[in-house]
């Protein structure tokens, strides 16, 4: 091959490359929510999944509260709290930016577990799905319905039944190398006969696939990208304090309960109130995981706001006393 014709298809590559990244991190603003809901191979979202899934798909902006010295207080002393832990994440890099020293401590998952359930079912399918797979997804992730999330389970299954579903949900995260979690939903009966329950995540493994939702490592992440992106239920947590100039998108999940799992999950009490959120700052994308169980919405919106401000330069920067 000449250095001519090789340098062609050198730039070609690298042209492509970059046209894919672009895709992922152009500047929201400049699309409208049926372009940004149309994937790289043409597909119109809008389309496929009709009149129900045009109304769902709805791109979400920051809420914009006013983050106060009250707020920057309360954040500095959650930063300390075993009850919490996070994990924020340089997405184009995959370079770790702050991370609590439990990130990887089990915690009850909630709804936050259904990302890691759509993506199975886009995955078994290599992202082909249907309409009506489509339909629900869009109400898993953007209405957090709990029917759904448990018909798409049992559809990831090889004979749709619910047990089928989990272990196929648990296959899929631990074929893509995902440590110290069980995303699917509910109790889990092995053939053996062994009952185990899901529902465990852990921050540094759900921003592990955040960054390979982000750069395209199983098939259909482009849709779940997309669809997180119309997420309704964070308006109380993350999305709070994050300005309104930033698209946010994600999954939360909230629950409040005895503790099922005390041999892996260490809390006396579940009081889960979780946000994973994927987010623009400055054309740099990143990706946010915030656990908790101290039972409040505003602690998760609180940290979320704080590590934004504190280490991605949002606003008035915050620094905690001992930093």
């Amino acid at each position: 091959m000449g250095k001519t014709s090789f340098c062609v298809i050198m730039s070609v590559i690298l042209v492509t490359a970059v046209s894919l990244q672009s895709l992922w991190a152009a500047d929201d603003n400049i699309l409208t929510d049926e372009e940004f809901f149309t994937l790289s191979d043409g597909t119109n979202l809008w389309e496929l999944g009709g009149q129900e899934v045009r109304g769902l798909l709805v791109r979400r902006r920051g809420g914009g509260a006013t983050f106060t010295e009250t707020q920057e207080k309360q954040y500095c002393l959650l930063k300390k709290s075993s009850q919490v832990q996070w994990m924020l994440t340089d997405l184009d890099s995959g370079d770790t930016i702050s991370r609590s020293s439990n990130a990887e401590q089990v915690f009850f998952g909630a709804s936050a577990s259904k990302i890691f359930v759509a993506a199975a079912l886009l995955d078994k399918h290599e992202g082909m799905i249907t309409k009506n797979q489509l339909i629900l997804i869009s109400r898993m992730i953007v209405r957090s319905s709990n029917e759904a999330w448990k018909e798409v389970q049992r559809q990831v299954g090889q004979d749709g039944s619910d047990d089928s579903g989990r272990l196929s949900v648990q296959a899929f995260s631990e074929k893509m190398g995902y440590k110290n979690l069980r995303p699917f939903q509910g109790w889990m009966t092995h053939p053996d006969g062994k009952r185990v329950h899901g529902n465990e995540l852990n921050s540094q493994a759900v921003a592990r696939f955040l960054y390979d939702t982000y750069h395209n490592k199983y098939p259909g992440a482009e849709i779940l990208w997309k669809i997180m992106h119309a997420t309704r239920t964070g308006s109380k947590k993350i999305d709070k304090y994050t300005p309104k100039s930033i698209y946010i998108a994600g999954k939360t999940g909230t629950y409040h309960g005895a503790n099922e799992s005390k041999e892996t999950v260490d809390l006396a009490v579940i009081m889960a109130r979780n946000h994973a959120v994927v987010f623009s700052v400055n054309g740099k994308q990143y990706s946010l995981t915030i656990l908790c169980n101290t039972g409040k919405d505003e602690d998760v919106a609180v940290l979320g706001g704080g590590l934004m401000r504190e280490y991605l330069g949002v606003e008035k920067a915050v620094r905690c006393p001992d930093n």
